[in-house]
């Protein structure tokens, strides 16, 4: 357990150095496509399976509905559709990226997680 708690320790500390350093940890994703997508780890509350989606009419384009986690409303978007990924409009995701932004939090469908990884801010490219 001590061993445990000293590793988690260093996990939480060597992620918190990175605020003050050019480097960033990027969570990295699947569409489903042949292509690789990231997020920045800070703004991720969390990854899981996607629950049962409500479905809500006149939604935006891309919103696939809303869902209640722990009691709070959030957007399902599926990025597939949004960015007009091949086989995107009527795929099934398994797993959602739960972020935060400005205050805002939304859910973003994925095919699959792969990993976080550690890059510098010089070779970030959009």
């Amino acid at each position: 357990m001590v061993s445990q708690d000293v590793s988690l320790l260093a996990s939480v500390d060597a992620r918190t150095k990175l605020a003050g350093s050019n480097k960033m940890e990027i969570l990295l994703f699947s569409l489903g496509t042949r292509e690789t997508f990231g997020i920045n780890v800070f703004k991720v509350r969390e990854v899981s399976q996607t629950p049962e989606i409500t479905k809500s009419p006149n939604m935006p384009f891309g919103v696939e509905g809303v869902i209640s986690l722990r009691g709070n409303i959030i957007p399902i978007i599926s990025l597939g559709k949004f960015i007009g990924a091949p086989g995107a409009a009527g795929r099934q995701y398994d797993s959602m990226i739960v972020t935060e932004f400005n205050k805002s939090t939304q859910a973003f469908l994925v095919d699959s997680v792969d990993r976080i990884i550690r890059i510098d801010w010089e070779k970030m490219r959009a």
